[in-house]
């Protein structure tokens, strides 16, 4: 792991630390991301499947209990250990996004979660997904929208200073062309958001946050979208940035 790298994970062990301590388990919407993969109908009893940046396991832990074989890794030492003694008997492993220790087209099938907007060198992550995966396989992953996330992230913070901690939102449009680069065809599937997770965070922004939490999301264009979930499917024409 390089310095930057290095640097990156004492970030991420402060962060999940102090909310770990502070009884904060989950940093995503658990309950829609795994609404997302059982959607998708995409996931099969014996496919190897790797979770990249699956903070203290919970999706792998689920997926697990359904008999699937996964995988799952985060940068953060402190939610791995974490996880392992929260979960028990599940795979997981302290590894960077951008530099994966696995052989080539060893995977089925790669997920991630509030992963991409965090990654800075994000053409290394995306090659890397590219490496790995089989040919015909899927990268199925979510990631704020940029053109929401952006407004959301000014408002809450009365700042810029997201900008540090989201490097790659993307949107709509980028995110499909960045994952074109590495050979993906994507297509994007909206999902509603809106549980006690969303609710919790919309509340801290008053009477628009209340009118955010009373849209059925899959209902306006994909651009309106709070976050975009892709199904991207490897196709064989991996190209360099």
């Amino acid at each position: 792991m390089d310095e930057d790298l290095k640097k990156q994970q004492q970030l991420y062990n402060e962060g999940w630390g102090k909310e770990l301590r502070a009884g904060k388990e989950e940093r995503g919407n658990l309950q829609t991301n795994l609404e997302f993969l059982a959607q998708t109908n995409l996931l099969k009893p014996n496919d190897k499947i790797l979770e990249i940046g699956c903070g203290i396991g919970s999706v792998v832990f689920e997926l697990g209990k359904q008999e699937h074989d996964i995988i799952g890794t985060d940068i953060s030492s402190e939610a791995i250990a974490y996880g392992l003694k929260k979960y028990g008997d599940v795979h997981l492993e302290v590894q960077a996004a951008e530099t994966l220790p696995y052989e080539d087209e060893s995977f089925d099938v790669v997920l991630s979660f509030d992963l991409f907007e965090h990654i800075a060198r994000i053409d290394e992550h995306v090659s890397e997904v590219a490496r790995v995966l089989r040919p015909g396989g899927y990268y199925l992953l979510q990631t704020p929208n940029k053109y929401s996330n952006a407004i959301y992230e000014t408002l809450w913070t009365k700042s810029f200073k997201w900008r540090r901690y989201h490097p790659s939102l993307h949107s709509p449009g980028q995110l499909r062309r960045r994952l074109a680069r590495y050979g993906f065809g994507a297509r994007f599937v909206k999902m509603n958001p809106v549980n006690e997770f969303t609710l919790r965070k919309l509340k801290k922004l008053g009477p628009i946050g209340y009118v955010l939490g009373h849209v059925d999301f899959r209902r306006l264009p994909l651009a309106l979208q709070t976050n975009l979930y892709v199904i991207a499917d490897k196709r064989g024409n991996r190209q360099t940035p």
